[in-house]
């Protein structure tokens, strides 16, 4: 499993260790130091099949700066300022050999940990 996050983000640490806790092994990816690419998320889109959009930190600080929400943006144009600005990805984003959880929810993180 892969785990992307941003270190300095409580939720993001709480998810990490609550993974660990139960047992599983994953490297933190930290997207605002090192963004991932277009086509890394473009598969997360793709294997979550609901769109871009909830790959987007509409609660964020730099949505809010960047006045995104008054903007109406192509899911490349999304995927391009995603890729380019890690702070504006939801997060955690938890990539699993069965798709791609985002978002923190300790429901599904704990079915995780009883599946292993």
């Amino acid at each position: 499993m892969e785990f992307y996050g941003y270190k300095k983000c409580s939720t993001c640490r709480n998810a990490h260790n609550h993974l660990k806790n139960g047992g599983i092994e994953l490297d933190f990816h930290d997207f605002v130091v090192s963004p991932p690419s277009v086509d890394t998320i473009k598969s997360w889109v793709e294997a979550y099949g609901e769109g871009v959009m909830p790959f987007v930190n509409t609660k964020g600080t730099r949505y809010r700066e960047l006045g995104l929400a008054q903007k109406n943006l192509s899911d490349e144009e999304w995927l391009t300022m995603l890729s380019n600005d890690g702070k504006l990805l939801k997060r955690p984003v938890l990539v699993t050999d069965n798709g791609v959880l985002v978002g923190y929810d300790k429901a599904k993180y704990d079915k995780l940990i009883s599946n292993q």
